[in-house]
């Protein structure tokens, strides 16, 4: 072991982190007796006390050069979460040649590459598969990153290029007018119950009496409040804190005493339980920030309070803030109305983490900043689900964000991909939804434009539809059916001029029409098609094309056809149905 070189990777950003230690790479990955892979700190032990050597030696140049790449990603500017991906990664195709007992090293890297994809192309086409091809294509990608940088093969000629692996079409489904309307009501009510969250989580509520009581508006749970109690005892029962010393036991009072003083107003978090209302609110912060700005989960993880910077304009604030990929300083627009919220936070975040230049600093369980740059939604979730608040997560934020600002600009995929900061192909392949109640604007939006009778012309025709008032017959009328007169009912339904209204006052008319137009035709006694038979058949099409138009016409038609059952007619046709039945 202590002929080895040096395999840790260096950066300030590692801190001795145990699986940056590179020294695990040489060795067969030791399972415990469950399957599951041993911990770093518990290997690399064996590793000191001389219980287990390395058995990959060859793979030391390897290693070496993956060392190399690592450590120059960190410099470049790389996040940690990215590097731990390539290591995780890494990890899982070196197990893929351990566990078949075959070789990989410098010399034969190219070659264990596509064999390694091929065994992930197999597993993500089989049936039903082993992994999604999301997460082939992924780990293909990645290792092609790393392995390109050592081999120096040139990226247009990049090794996942030779492989069957490919990214899955992405196949978008119409969001509906209902599935649209469900979204932004889920969207609204984990909004509204972020902003009381953050408001009632405040320097002087964290540091003051517990538990905390924060009122949360819009009926949206019960009693119109949230408690927070940081205290989890399974000695006494929240009702023993407020009963009399002299009626509980000893262990019992114990217990009490020790929640009384955790719950007594503190002058720091260091060294409490009171660090998780730091994180709720930051984590609510950070929520409430994807869906303002419409940031990146990975850009506003970094961002930094020095390099934020906005400026109003108009009715909006633009947010400055240096983006490494794209290598420059990009601008996000904010509500302006989200600027007094934000300077509240800004103090909030100074007060408890003053030596962070974070936007979004995190506590560890002991109030402390913590070194992890991820977040982490598990305490929002946890908070959200036990108050029956629909969960929406940051990426699905961003699009709902993306989607309604193409909705309200009228379909300005221009101006909504300036607003998101991305091309207009990166915003119809990845956020853009189609969307059916969009949709059928649109398309009634070009049928008005193309219609030669106007809007504002149209008058009430007499079966209580729409037409112009000028009679015009189509070329399919039956000869037998009176021309259209503005006099006689039957005509209109083969008038070029005459509309239907998307309504259950316009079914129920054409119901009660088609129910005298039956009476009719049972008076007459002959096997002959009748012009009364012939209207019967439009009417009766015209209620199946409601019917088969959507749930809500499908109702119409129910409906209609139910009040006419029981004798109750359209007002339109009941003065000649009563008289004809009587």
């Amino acid at each position: 072991m202590n002929s080895l070189p040096d395999l840790i990777v260096r950066h300030k950003k590692v801190e001795n982190k145990a699986r940056f230690d590179l020294r695990r790479f040489l060795y067969v990955r030791t399972y415990t007796s469950n399957g599951k892979a041993l911990d770093p700190r518990w290997f690399f032990r064996q590793i000191e006390q001389g219980d287990i050597r390395p058995k990959k030696i060859q793979r030391l140049d390897l290693v070496l050069e993956i060392k190399d790449f690592l450590e120059m990603k960190l410099v470049s500017g790389s996040s940690l979460t990215t590097v731990e991906g390539y290591l995780s990664d890494l990890q899982l195709f070196l197990d893929f040649f351990d566990q078949n007992g075959k070789d990989v090293n410098i010399n034969n890297l190219a070659d264990a590459y596509l064999e390694y994809c091929e065994n992930l192309f197999q597993k993500c086409n089989k049936k039903p598969p082993d992994i999604k091809k999301t997460t082939a294509i992924g780990y293909a990608s990645s290792l092609s990153t790393i392995f390109g940088e050592i081999l120096e093969i040139p990226r247009s000629v990049s090794l996942v290029n030779r492989t069957r692996l490919e990214y899955p079409s992405k196949s978008k489904k119409a969001v509906g007018r209902e599935a649209d309307k469900q979204n932004l009501e889920d969207t609204y009510k984990m909004g509204s119950f972020l902003i009381d969250l953050s408001s009632g989580i405040t320097i002087d509520t964290v540091l003051g009496q517990l538990p905390l009581r924060i009122p949360i508006r819009n009926a949206l749970v019960d009693n119109n409040e949230i408690i927070i109690s940081l205290n989890k005892t399974r000695v006494v029962n929240e009702d023993a804190v407020f009963q009399p010393p002299d009626s509980l036991t000893k262990e019992e009072r114990r217990s009490v005493n020790q929640i009384k003083k955790s719950r007594a107003p503190v002058d720091s978090i260091i060294g409490t339980k009171r660090g998780y209302l730091v994180t709720l609110r930051v984590t609510a912060e950070f929520l409430i920030f994807i869906a303002q700005s419409g940031m990146n989960v990975t850009t506003a993880e970094s961002l930094k309070r020095s390099e934020f910077k906005y400026k109003p304009i108009g009715e909006k604030w633009h947010v400055r803030a240096f983006k490494r990929r794209r290598g420059g300083e990009v601008m996000f627009s904010i509500y302006k109305s989200y600027k007094p919220h934000l300077q509240k936070y800004l103090t909030f975040i100074d007060h408890f983490f003053p030596e962070s230049d974070l936007l979004f600093p995190w506590c560890d369980m002991g109030g402390r900043m913590s070194s992890g740059g991820r977040v982490l939604y598990k305490t929002i979730r946890n908070l959200l689900e036990k108050h029956d608040i629909p969960w929406i997560q940051p990426k699905t934020l961003r699009n709902t964000r993306s989607n309604w600002f193409l909705r309200r600009s009228g379909g300005d995929e221009e101006l909504t991909s300036e607003m998101l900061q991305h091309v207009k192909e990166t915003l119809r392949e990845n956020y853009e939804l189609p969307s059916q109640q969009r949709a059928a604007a649109e398309i009634t939006k070009f049928w008005h434009s193309g219609d030669p009778i106007k809007q504002g012309d149209l008058k009430v025709s007499i079966i209580s539809g729409q037409c112009s008032g000028e009679p015009v017959p189509m070329e399919d009328k039956p000869l037998s059916i009176v021309s259209p007169n503005c006099s006689n009912q039957s005509g209109c339904l083969w008038c070029k001029n005459m509309r239907d209204i998307d309504s259950l006052d316009y079914v129920w008319s054409l119901a009660s029409f088609r129910h005298l137009k039956t009476i009719e035709a049972a008076g007459i006694t002959t096997r002959e098609t009748i012009p009364a038979d012939i209207v019967i058949e439009r009417l009766t099409k015209k209620m199946t094309s409601f019917k088969e138009g959507s749930k809500k016409r499908k109702e119409w038609v129910d409906e209609a056809e139910m009040r006419v059952a029981e004798g109750d007619y359209h007002p339109h046709w009941s003065g000649i149905l009563e008289f004809l039945e009587e």
